[in-house]
């Protein structure tokens, strides 16, 4: 019936899609290059909407599931391997997700939350952290590490040459699928990841191949970056390269790239960076009588909305203060920290603080003590990315989008699992000659 009544176009469309998701639920492997794949190159469906929020399905988003349904049939069949592998990020995962679910159950019932948005959110953020768990429990040799990170550059390179092409007809650049005006404050954040993973590998090997390709990667990746005109990740450059210089051992590289870049700055940043940068602070108010003032300079109407919801938000979690609104209990708050007081209250605001610090220790331990090249360049990348998407939060409700949180995520599963096999490798090297071996006589 579907054959006789459809075109052809979608007739192939449904048999490839039917058969990744085949290949998905067979090997989990293979499954998650699909999912690396698809992170920032599948289309959205919008499946419900209402008020500011909608709620969208992408190919990702099947695929998590193909791929959750084939991880616990495995791990019923193999009870032995477990379902979550331990790390220093199980209890702060658990207790910001609790927060969640309790905070939205009881936006729900006060009539705050509208439980169709409530509960495909809540399932959103809860999405992410299984990309972790999966990823994590599926990760057992360095090799496997080194390929899906280099899946990852191949698909962050896709979607540079693809920002690049549109610099010529559009003001403000972006990732595909992502609907009219784009989201360029979302790829710019997705950038960030990108660029210090390649500075952490740089910094980290010592195989000029590599560093020049990871250079030439850098300048490919920071074209598009700059033409997403993303203020917000302006921010997040600054805290990142701040992270490199404070934890990188190799700060001489660090400082003539500095140095490099402040002298030809004034050559190389677009004129549209410029008017970008210059539209947001004003002498005088030009746009509305509303736009708020810090020192002699007033901002622009964006920045302003932000910081007048930002003051709302104080005076309103005073009315509920312990688990707040509800996710989607509040309405559109363009800014991470004081979306997640006022949606999980100061319950969920100190789950979500705990989990961000947690993840900071965790980065910095395994970096600290990592001694191979490529889990010491990515721990690095990642602890510096962090840093800048901290920053990035401060206006921009960076850890719960999507095309943000998946490849942070699936990074940081690359990260704790190398830090797993370079701790077996140790023991195992410690065991080595610890015995005499036997010989027949």
């Amino acid at each position: 019936m579907i054959v006789s009544s459809s075109t052809p176009t979608l007739i192939l469309e449904l048999t490839a899609g039917l058969l990744i998701l085949i290949i998905s639920f067979l090997s989990t492997e293979i499954a998650i290059y699909f999912l690396i794949f698809s992170m920032l190159l599948s289309p959205e469906i919008v499946v419900a909407s209402g008020g500011q929020r909608e709620v969208s399905l992408r190919m990702d988003d099947i695929l998590i599931l193909v791929i959750s349904l084939g991880w616990l049939a495995r791990n019923a069949v193999y009870k032995e391997l477990g379902v979550f592998v331990k790390t220093p990020l199980n209890r702060p995962i658990l207790y910001y997700v609790i927060a969640c679910i309790a905070a939205t159950s009881i936006g729900m019932i006060f009539g705050k939350v509208n439980p169709q948005q409530g509960t495909f959110f809540v399932i959103k953020y809860i999405e992410y952290f299984a990309i972790f768990f999966i990823v994590l429990s599926n990760i057992h040799s360095r090799e496997q590490i080194k390929w899906y990170l280099l899946a990852m550059f191949a698909t962050a390179f896709v979607i540079s040459i693809y920002a690049i092409l549109q610099i010529p007809t559009t003001e403000r650049v972006s990732a595909p699928f992502e609907g009219a005006g784009g989201e360029p404050n979302t790829l710019a954040a997705y950038l960030v990841i990108i660029i210090s993973l390649l500075a952490g590998i740089f910094l980290s090997y010592k195989s000029m191949r590599i560093k020049a390709a990871s250079i030439a990667f850098i300048v490919l990746a920071v074209i598009p970056f700059m033409y997403t005109l993303s203020r917000s990740s302006w921010m997040a450059i600054i805290a990142m390269c701040a992270a490199f210089i404070i934890f990188s051992r190799q700060k001489i590289y660090l400082f003539a790239f500095l140095l490099i870049l402040l002298v030809l700055a004034p050559m190389i940043i677009p004129e549209k960076v410029e008017e970008r940068y210059r539209a947001t602070f004003m002498e005088r108010p030009v746009e509305s009588p509303t736009q708020v003032k810090i020192g002699e300079y007033y901002l622009d109407f964006s920045a302003s909305a932000r910081v007048i919801s930002y003051k709302r938000i104080l005076d309103d979690i005073k009315i509920h203060p312990i688990f707040g609104y509800g996710i989607t209990g509040y309405g559109f708050i363009d800014g991470q920290y004081f979306r997640t007081l006022i949606e999980t209250g100061l319950i969920g605001f100190a789950a979500f603080i705990y989990l961000l610090y947690m993840i900071f220790i965790t980065l910095l331990k395994i970096y600290k003590n990592s001694s191979d090249e490529l889990f010491k360049g990515i721990s690095l990348g990642m602890l510096a990315g962090f840093a800048g998407l901290l920053a990035h939060a401060l206006s921009a409700n960076t850890f719960i989008i999507i095309r943000i949180m998946e490849p942070f995520w699936l990074v940081m599963a690359m990260v704790i699992a190398g830090a797993g096999i370079t701790n077996t490798n140790l023991a195992k090297r410690s065991l080595q000659g610890a015995f005499p071996e036997r010989t027949n006589p």
